[in-house]
């Protein structure tokens, strides 16, 4: 069986008032067919906003971190990164 990595990441609406449902219907369009979303957890972050702790686990594959980072950053008004890749 490949490898495959724990993917943390930290999503941020730029809109207090975003639906967080509507942004994780929209995280799960953007990821590769081959990405599972194991656990997401909502924050309090700063004036107000929340973010989302999102783990995706994915294949081990050189550059799909930068892509998955660069697909969810795309969602308008949101802002995303990457705060821990862990193999398992």
């Amino acid at each position: 069986m490949p490898s495959e990595n724990a993917i943390i990441i930290d999503i941020i609406p730029e809109d207090p008032n975003r639906d967080i449902d509507e942004v994780m219907n929209e995280v799960k369009n953007k990821l590769p067919p081959n990405c599972e979303i194991k656990d997401t957890k909502v924050e309090p972050y700063v004036y107000g906003l929340k973010k989302i702790k999102v783990m995706v686990i994915v294949p081990e594959e050189e550059g799909l971190a930068d892509k998955i980072e660069s697909a969810i950053s795309s969602i308008e008004g949101v802002d995303a990164e990457i705060v821990n890749i862990t193999r398992i």
